[in-house]
């Protein structure tokens, strides 16, 4: 069981959140960075005090959640959960924004200081001056294993990629994962079908982070320890490391070389029980190291060796994991598109009630390569829930607790059209006034399906509101 967090529900104040100004200061110019009107006052806004607190709105009866849904502007929430969560999160994952055009619905009071910006310069500056102070607060966020991944389409990569390395390091850019987000191709992306969008990954220090791992390596699959043309050394085998093929038995020590590969046992083997009784060394040219092999003992892989003359194998099992490739793709490892998001929805709500929806499947899988049982997972724009949903179906197949800190604002779902009217839509016809009403009504009714059963669907539900002197905090 993981401890109880402490106080959740807080206001900002100048002396938690701007308690270390020079961490939110702009790079200084250099000759080569990301430039553009309004940055110094979008790197001083993550340092500006916000005048809120959160207030707790809805919490399970009887008993503690530590999963948290926050409604509420995530700059702000943000900054009211710093205090309490600063290097504690192991995985951030966002869904910004793509700045495809649509109008921003972050702006953060941030004005271009030049009158004739054309309009393409003033649109990439209020996406990277909306970006830049949730990311530097982000940042903070991070343990020192941590790592955030980040989904963008072409529109901002670049530009993201940039406002990364300024804010977490060259350093710590661990590269990016491409995933294929459709089957077929529109007939409408100009000169290119696009199929893929892109998850920018950065580590708060990639010297501590961890591989990204994921799914489990065929059951079975033998590695040979031989590798003809390394250096010889000697490998010592612990006692009781090694599964043997024959019955039990004493090997003497002896050179058991052959062709190309050079082996030579050092110590008497005695086999009980099918396997070694006591620690053995083996002289060879080796594919692994000493270190290696320790830790593969002590993860509890499999090593055996089938027969005399000795040559032994790595055999991977179900807990042993690969590093991913960074392509993400149905067709290759099974990680579903947009349209698997969409259907995801439709069997929840019954409706379309949300465009391009992140399937839960991504989610897990980005989750399971980088988080473990009792890592905190964070999400400041939550959508339709994505994240909690991909989270419990991942911890219930695996048998693990992981917490998540989801924050999405009111963003209504109808926008005016002319003077009198309103657009609509699926989500709004439905009864769900607000993107916020669709993760809540979705994290509600997945904790009750049966692929998320045996996982912690606990949660509780927070709000950035104005400050005032009464209320529950707890």
């Amino acid at each position: 069981m993981m401890r109880h967090p402490p106080r959740t529900a807080t206001s900002a104040s100048a002396s938690n959140i701007a308690s270390a100004p020079d961490i939110f200061a702009p790079t200084p110019p250099s000759g080569y960075g990301l430039v553009w009107p309004g940055k110094d006052a979008a790197w001083r806004e993550a340092a500006t005090p916000v005048d809120a607190a959160l207030r707790q709105v809805e919490a399970p009866e009887g008993c503690f959640a530590d999963n948290l849904l926050i409604e509420g502007d995530n700059l702000g929430a943000l900054k009211l959960l710093l205090p309490e969560w600063r290097g504690r999160v192991k995985l951030i994952y966002i869904d910004p924004p793509y700045n495809t055009g649509s109008p921003l619905l972050y702006k953060d009071n941030f004005r271009s200081s030049q009158k004739n910006d054309g309009e393409w310069v003033a649109a990439h500056a209020a996406w990277l001056s909306m970006m830049a102070p949730r990311l530097l607060l982000a940042r903070e966020m991070l343990r020192e294993d941590g790592v955030i991944l980040i989904s963008i389409g072409d529109e901002e990569l670049d530009a993201l990629t940039q406002l990364g390395r300024e804010i977490f390091g060259n350093d710590n850019f661990c590269g990016h994962l491409i995933w294929e987000r459709k089957r077929k191709p529109s007939f409408l992306d100009g000169q290119m079908g696009r199929i893929t969008e892109f998850i920018v990954c950065f580590a708060r220090n990639r010297a501590k982070a961890p591989p990204f791992t994921a799914g489990s390596v065929t059951q079975g699959k033998k590695y040979p320890f031989n590798n003809a043309g390394n250096g010889v050394r000697v490998l010592t085998f612990p006692a009781g490391a090694v599964t043997f093929g024959f019955g039990d038995r004493l090997i003497e020590p002896q050179d058991m070389s052959a062709g190309n590969i050079h082996t030579r046992l050092l110590d008497a083997v005695t086999v009980a029980d099918g396997v070694n009784r006591d620690a053995f060394r083996l002289e060879g040219e080796w594919r692994y190291a000493q270190e290696t092999l320790d830790k593969l003992v002590r993860d509890g892989a499999g090593i055996t060796i089938r027969k005399v003359p000795f040559r032994p194998n790595l055999v991977t099992y179900s807990a042993a994991r690969k590093k991913t490739a960074n392509l993400l793709s149905w067709r290759i490892n099974g990680i579903p598109t947009n349209e698997d998001g969409t259907s995801e929805l439709r069997r929840i709500f019954g409706a379309d009630i949300m465009p391009y929806p992140k399937p839960s499947g991504l989610i897990a899988y980005l989750a399971d390569m980088v988080t473990g049982d009792g890592d905190v997972v964070m999400d400041f724009f939550a959508g339709s829930g994505s994240t909690a949903h991909g989270l419990w179906r991942a911890d219930a197949r695996r048998g693990i607790r992981r917490r998540f800190i989801l924050v999405q604002s009111a963003e209504p779902t109808r926008q005016p059209r002319g003077k009198d009217g309103w657009r609509t839509s699926a989500a709004w016809d439905a009864g769900y006034p607000t993107i916020f009403a669709i993760a809540h009504e979705r994290l509600k009714r997945v904790a009750q399906m049966p692929d998320c059963l045996g996982a912690d669907t606990r949660f509780r539900v927070l709000r950035v509101d104005p400050p005032r002197d009464t209320g529950n905090t707890r």
